[in-house]
């Protein structure tokens, strides 16, 4: 019978994370993804995690820490924030930078222009070009390179027998099984948003949206974790998309609301302060008719989204529209032109601040000029945050509280930072969780 020290069910963000760090420190180490050839949530995300303090941001003179990062976190997500595992993340953070830099050579940057609701400091990083694709795929190269770390494209059946894992493999063919034996497992798998019954159970109000995330949420690994007695937190948490296109094949990107930019309905009418953050948007955004927003900007915003993946994306899907004039606009997306003339005088006038937003947004940054942008948008649900509690390095807690042995959870199997709806979710909570708490996984090992 083969033996290793640890499986990873789930190819994701934690499990390759804490692959490559466990097989730094010397771990046999086995990885097992049946959906390695979908993409999964990584993947297709921003590909942006935020780490307060590190070494690349101080070479930008920010200014920043663990702490700070906490205190928004704190400011943003109230009392619905782990404190099992956030401490620990924040202070993982600049560590996981610093093995991506030295010990793998990863082509790891601080992005000097990303502009985030909820963070008071310029603070995410990612590789060149800023994507989930690419930042997916070179994790993935380092993964299938590693002479000593298998993986394998089966699903295992897994027993748990109190002081070990027992998996098994059928061989091609079926005729034959082999057999792993591990002392330690992680469950790092997708969350649960690509479960339409798991979704009307935990979020209720995203039952029915559209699903912008990975088909590989499916919350298998949490329900196995589930089985063996680990306890569930913040099932009601999520990160909601409050920018995504219609049909989920592209989306703006968080930024625009932070530059300057605004939403208005199919009415031509403002309807919610767009500081909000893009999870928090979303069922503001779906509770609109038909469930879809006009947001609109200027060509200065646009100027500074040059590095932003997804807005490029979008454009090149013709998801933005130009004009000159409002009256231009409002013809292009077919709502009412003097409501909208309305609506971006009165938005002149709280940039100005000759008034006051009746509906709470504070800084609106800019005045709206020339060529005008716009793009119809949808509320999505993007991720899960609830999922398995665990401690500070990742051990899944059972009903009585205490670690289920040799049992870790990380990524959306594992409960995110904070939770409670989709207020909580802070942009980058769920890179950054997935990357931390598989790194201090990744320490804990025996």
């Amino acid at each position: 019978m083969a033996q290793a020290d640890l499986a990873i069910l789930g190819a994701g963000a934690a499990g390759m994370m804490a692959a490559l760090a466990a097989n730094d420190r010397g771990r046999r180490v086995v990885v097992f993804d049946p959906m390695a050839n979908q993409a999964n949530n990584f993947a297709i995300s921003g590909g942006l995690f935020p780490a307060a303090g590190s070494r690349l941001q101080r070479a930008a003179a920010i200014d920043d820490s663990p702490q700070a990062w906490l205190t928004d976190l704190r400011s943003y997500a109230g009392d619905s924030v782990n404190d099992r595992i956030c401490q620990a993340v924040a202070q993982a953070l600049p560590q996981v930078v610093d093995f991506l830099l030295d010990r793998c050579q990863a082509p790891l940057r601080f992005l000097p222009d990303m502009v985030a609701p909820g963070h008071q400091q310029l603070r995410f990083h990612s590789v060149t070009p800023a994507s989930g694709a690419s930042f997916h795929a070179w994790f993935r190269e380092q993964l299938i390179r590693s002479p000593s770390i298998l993986f394998n494209r089966q699903l295992p059946v897994i027993e748990f027998r109190g002081d070990h894992f027992l998996l098994t493999l059928a061989e091609p063919g079926g005729l034959a099984q082999r057999q792993l034996q591990v002392p330690q497992l992680l469950l790092a798998g997708g969350g649960f948003a690509a479960d339409p019954e798991m979704v009307a159970e935990f979020i209720p109000d995203m039952a029915g949206a559209l699903n912008n995330g990975s088909p590989t949420q499916d919350g298998s690994t949490l329900r196995l974790g589930r089985s063996w007695g680990g306890q569930l937190w913040g099932m009601d948490g999520y990160q909601g998309q409050g920018h995504t296109h219609p049909g989920g094949a592209t989306r703006l990107g968080m930024s625009i609301p932070a530059l300057g930019g605004i939403m208005v309905n199919d009415a031509g009418l403002r309807f919610v302060r767009e500081d909000l953050g893009p999870s928090a948007l979303a069922p503001h955004v779906l509770r609109q008719h038909r469930g879809m927003v006009l947001e609109v900007f200027d060509g200065a915003i646009e100027a500074q989204l040059t590095n932003h993946s997804a807005y490029q994306q979008a454009v090149g899907a013709g998801r933005v529209l130009s004009a000159d004039d409002i009256s231009g606009l409002a013809e292009l997306a077919q709502v009412p032109a003097d409501a909208l003339v309305e609506t971006l005088a009165q938005v002149t006038r709280f940039a100005q601040g000759r008034a006051r937003d009746p509906l709470g947004r504070a800084e609106f940054v800019r005045v709206l000029a020339a060529p005008l942008k716009a793009s119809w948008v949808t509320g999505a649900l993007s991720h899960t945050q609830g999922g398995l509690l665990t401690d500070s390095d990742g051990r899944v807690l059972g009903q009585d509280g205490r670690p289920v042995p040799g049992l870790f959870a990380a990524g959306g199997t594992a409960a995110g930072l904070s939770g409670r709806g989709a207020d909580g979710y802070l942009p980058g909570n769920g890179l950054a969780q997935a990357f931390g708490l598989a790194w201090r996984v990744a320490q804990a090992l025996r």
